[in-house]
């Protein structure tokens, strides 16, 4: 006996096609949606962001910069309460900060945004009283970031206007040039199989012919340690031990060393200690009074 079974035609279907639209499926697919709900999601990384309410769901990167489900991420809060001028806007995030680190400690609960978009333009909720009101804005970048990943070597040591400078003359497009948004190098390399993170064979040669390029001078705090030469690091800035460029280095006294993200463990030698100590005395013969 031969059974004549009619197939119902699914792109007729309306609850279906309901469905595909709530997930960002195009009404023709059917089969496998995993590939179309990857396009939408990233489609909505690249334009309006996706909304997170837990920072546990952000994953800070060995540079110091962040990632979400696998991709290098900005960051910022979608909902800003009684706006009343630009002062009052939020900064954005692009690095694992003293800041985030703070709302992170402190378990604040808001409405953060996850994204990719390089246009410099942000999508908010301005919200007055039950009035909300969507708008694009530009936001400032947190300067704390800037100077947790060096960007254009900004630190608390500069001028204002040098500082100011940086700030004003950031670009998102900038930064994912850098920092490319997919966290698998041109080599093919991942998390899961790239080199291992050792220093060079040469790194003391380099270490100490970048520290004396630098003047024996600490890039951050300005103390000069010419004297006391074994009291000034030379720090990978993205923690790549194995990527000695300039660019990707920095003169730092053993005091603003440890301060660095991920660091803290320096403070488990009791020489840290002792050196800290002896730094805090030539800071002081030196006038130097902001640390």
């Amino acid at each position: 006996m031969i059974l004549s079974i009619k197939l119902p035609n699914f792109f007729n279907n309306n609850s279906l096609n309901a469905l595909k639209s709530q997930m960002g499926v195009d009404r023709n697919t059917y089969g496998d949606f995993g590939n179309s709900q990857y396009k939408a999601a990233q489609i909505q990384l690249e334009t309006t962001g996706i909304d997170i309410e837990d920072l546990s769901d952000i994953t800070p990167l060995e540079d110091h910069t962040l990632s979400y489900n696998g991709k290098r991420v900005i960051l910022y809060i979608r909902d800003i309460s009684d706006w009343k001028d630009e002062l009052k806007l939020p900064r954005f995030h692009v690095a694992h900060c003293s800041t985030l680190q703070t709302m992170i400690g402190h378990g604040k609960k808001k409405r953060y945004v996850v994204s990719q978009n390089e246009n410099d333009v942000f999508h908010l909720n301005l919200i007055n009283g039950k009035r909300i009101t969507k708008v694009e804005h530009s936001l400032s970048i947190c300067r704390n970031c800037l100077e947790t990943i060096r960007w254009n070597n900004y630190s608390k040591s500069l001028t204002y206007e040098k500082r100011e400078l940086c700030v004003s003359d950031f670009k998102v497009k900038d930064f994912f040039f850098k920092y490319p948004k997919s966290l698998v190098d041109k080599g093919g390399y991942s998390s899961q199989n790239s080199p291992l993170n050792q220093y060079s064979n040469d790194w003391s040669q380099i270490s100490s012919k970048y520290r004396g390029s630098k003047h024996w001078t600490c890039e951050q705090c300005a103390v000069n340690l010419i004297s006391n030469r074994r009291l000034l690091h030379t720090h990978h800035i993205n923690s790549q031990k194995n990527e000695n460029s300039y660019s990707n280095l920095m003169a730092l006294c053993v005091d603003c060393h440890a301060k660095q993200p991920m660091h803290s463990h320096m403070y488990n030698s009791p020489d840290t200690n002792k050196h800290v100590k002896e730094i805090s005395e030539i800071r002081k013969k030196q006038n130097i009074t902001r640390f």
